[in-house]
């Protein structure tokens, strides 16, 4: 048990604190094996120099266990928990948080409860006990003391576990024990039957809508009435349809027929092309439904160009390209789709060419056979 002390420390001809002619003073450190503990010591000071009164403030310190240093010569040196006055920070002042035991009972008394220190109430009983919920301590009012314990320095409340009230009791269920019956708010005992029931699930259903995570499709076809409903849902054939056997010819019609060729080469001039200025023959009847044309490099101006057939100009088939578009794709559908015969022969004809001319020219043919 602490009890309060004082000490008066003078200071020697080198300004050290010094107590009963030694320099330093040991100080009670608080801890656990104190009580009350978490205490604050307090310094005031009455110096004087040269006559004068030198004004220094009062105030509170924490005093931490003291641990020496390495050396026992200098035991000051390396160590911790020792306090210059000089650099010590103010704390709060603090009684400490004493602990106080009576005869052993069989329970404690508390009048009631406060969320916050301020909330207690402003007119109690003589020797109300509150405890307040903030901090865990128990406060007393005694009237002729000035009223409630001071705010931090209530009482810890220890003792053995013991019973309460039932209604004191927060966040309890609304009946203890849970009353056994057969409805919603009743609970089941131990030892009904029903919890060793092995018969078979009641029978139940779910429709395809009640199911969340499906989409429409899935639902659909969830609900096909039959194999051909599902297969009509997902555009698929019978095993048994006679198209997955059918080994005909393949029809002459409809076979894709591309063509890409380069016309010209070098710098672009008016006329057939320099590649194939006879003329790329067609060896199929077919239908070209659009035509693409794209030079190497830009020139300057506008580049006129066109199919011919048999040398013969191909209506819809013409395109004026600007200087900006004459290295990029540039694609002639209006005017299509166009028939060719086989035996024909396509050139790409230029019927003007841009100026200073750019380099070459290419044609690419989109078409089916036909």
């Amino acid at each position: 048990m602490q009890l309060p002390e004082h000490y008066e420390c003078q200071l020697d001809e080198f300004g050290y604190l010094t107590w009963r002619g030694r320099r330093g003073v040991r100080l009670v450190a608080p801890g656990d094996e104190t009580n009350p503990r978490d205490w604050t010591w307090r310094v005031s000071f009455e110096l004087n120099y040269d006559g004068r009164p030198v004004p220094l403030e009062s105030f509170s310190f924490d005093v931490a266990e003291y641990f020496a240093g390495p050396n026992p010569e200098q035991p000051d040196e390396g160590s911790t928990g020792l306090v210059d006055l000089t650099l010590a920070a103010p704390v709060p002042a603090s009684a400490g948080n004493a602990v106080v035991r009576g005869e052993r009972g069989t329970g404690i008394q508390i009048d009631g409860q406060a969320a916050t220190y301020v909330q207690l109430p402003a007119a109690p009983p003589e020797g109300a006990q509150y405890v307040v919920k903030a901090d865990g301590l128990l406060y007393i009012y005694r009237a002729a003391a000035g009223g409630w314990t001071p705010n931090g320095q209530g009482t810890v409340i220890r003792g053995p576990a013991g019973t309460t009230d039932w209604a004191g009791i927060t966040g309890k269920p609304a009946t203890f024990a849970p009353t056994i019956g057969g409805t919603a708010t009743t609970a089941v005992a131990g030892d009904d039957p029903r919890l060793a029931d092995p018969r078979p699930p009641t029978t139940h259903t779910h429709t395809a809508a009640q199911i969340s995570d499906s989409s429409a499709f899935g639902r659909s076809l969830l609900a096909a009435a039959d194999a051909a409903a599902g297969r009509a849902a997902l555009a698929a054939v019978a095993n048994t349809d006679s198209r997955l056997s059918d080994s005909r010819t393949p029809t002459s019609a409809g076979q894709v027929y591309d063509i890409a060729f380069k016309s010209h080469t070098g710098n672009r001039a008016t006329g057939p092309g320099t590649v194939m200025p006879e003329g790329l023959r067609i060896e199929r009847n077919l239908s070209i439904t659009s035509i693409t044309y794209r030079g190497e490099t830009a020139g300057t101006g506008n580049l006129v160009v066109e199919l011919r057939r048999n040398g013969t100009a191909i209506a819809g088939t013409a395109a004026t390209i600007a200087a900006a578009n004459h290295a990029l794709d540039t694609t002639v559908t209006a005017g299509g789709p166009w028939a060719f015969t086989a035996g024909e022969r396509i050139t790409v004809h230029i019927t003007s060419a841009d100026s200073p001319a750019g380099k070459g020219l290419q044609a690419s043919l989109k078409g089916v056979t036909a």
